[in-house]
Parts: structure tokens; C-alpha cells; sequence
């Protein structure tokens, strides 16, 4: 965190020499209070973060509903509060959040991704499909969103092929080994080559 606060510091401060040197006239004490301001933001994302990671949904609720309330048209705290309403099984109120997430910007992978999944619960499964494609055509290495539509090609759609790609882009741009998938793919190929033959 001293890190964090000690590069952000540095940063500003080049960025406010740079500026200075540019004009005669300052504003110090307005770059001071952005600088201040900014620094809070980012404590309070960097909290809301750590909240969430740690499985605290009421906790990081209230810090992104903060957020959104000092931020509102930044899609991020709204796809956030999106996903903890998922964790806490309020789908309906997720999908508010993922809707007011895609107003503020349509082609937010992760506002995609968790709509996908909303409309995925509903038995919705085209539109899932589209928005998890929708999310990849904006993040061709988004992992869980290729993992999303294999599945849907996998299960509900029975497009073996498509299934395979998808869970090899997922198994290439994942961050994590994940043998389950890596042994269910090798059956699904396995399975395709028997029906091709």
C-alpha cells in the first residue's frame, strides 16, 4: 500500500511540475484536492477490491455503492455490485445492476459476461449466447467468458466444435491449470473423432 501511495505521489507530482512549467499561473490548491480525491478513489476501489476477494459481500457492497454514488457513470462499480448480487443469489437485483453497468458502457466485457450468465439462469440461452460472444468480440482473451459459451455449446446447444475452441481459448488465456476441463475436452474430442470416423 506504501508502495502504491508512494508511485501514485511521484506520478502526480511529475504530472503537476509538467503542468506548471506549461503556465505561469497555478492552481495548487485545486491540483491538491484532485490529488486528494484521487488518492481517497483509489483507496476506496483498492478496499472494495479486497472486500470482495475475501467473500465480505455486505462489506463490499456498501464500499461500491459508495462508489457508484460518487461515480455514477462508471460501469465498473455497477458490474461489481452485479456479481455480489449474484453471490448472494439475488439475480433479479443482479440484473439491474448489469443493465445500469451496460447503459454506462455497452461493451464492458465483465457487465457482458455477468449478463450472459443472468440470461443463462432464465433459460434464455441465444441471448446468454450473444452476450458472451458480445464480451469476447471486446476481449478476445477473456477466459471465463469463453468458458461461459463453451458450455452453452457444450450442454444446451450441442455444437461440439464450437464446445472444443471455446474451451481452448478458456484453457489458453485462463491463469490457472484446470485439469477437469482439460480432461473433459480430451473426451469431447475423443467423442468427435468417433462420430467423424
Amino acid at each position: 500500500m506504501h508502495y502504491i501511495k508512494k508511485l501514485l505521489s511521484m506520478a502526480l507530482l511529475l504530472t503537476i511540475t509538467a503542468c506548471s512549467n506549461q503556465s505561469t499561473t497555478t492552481n495548487t490548491e485545486g491540483e491538491n484536492q484532485n490529488t486528494q480525491s484521487s488518492v481517497q478513489e483509489l483507496q476506496l476501489y483498492k478496499s472494495a477490491i479486497i472486500a470482495l476477494n475475501n467473500n465480505e459481500l455486505d462489506k463490499a457492497e456498501q464500499l461500491f455503492i459508495t462508489m457508484s454514488e460518487r461515480q455514477p457513470n462508471i460501469a465498473g462499480s455497477w458490474a461489481n455490485l452485479a456479481l455480489i448480487s449474484i453471490k448472494k443469489t439475488d439475480l433479479t437485483q443482479a440484473e439491474v445492476y448489469a443493465k445500469t453497468a451496460l447503459a454506462k458502457n455497452p461493451n464492458m466485457p465483465q457487465a457482458l459476461n455477468l449478463s450472459g450468465y443472468l440470461a443463462q439462469k432464465k433459460g434464455e440461452i441465444n441471448k446468454a449466447k450473444s452476450y458472451y460472444l458480445k464480451a469476447i468480440s471486446h476481449k478476445s482473451d477473456y477466459a471465463l467468458a469463453h468458458y461461459n459459451v463453451a458450455l452453452l455449446f457444450d450442454i444446451y446447444l450441442q455444437d461440439i466444435a464450437k464446445a472444443i475452441e471455446h474451451y481452448q481459448f478458456y484453457l489458453a488465456y485462463s491463469e490457472q491449470k484446470d485439469e477437469n476441463t482439460e480432461n473433459w475436452l480430451e473426451g469431447l474430442k475423443a467423442t468427435m473423432a468417433a462420430n467423424n470416423t
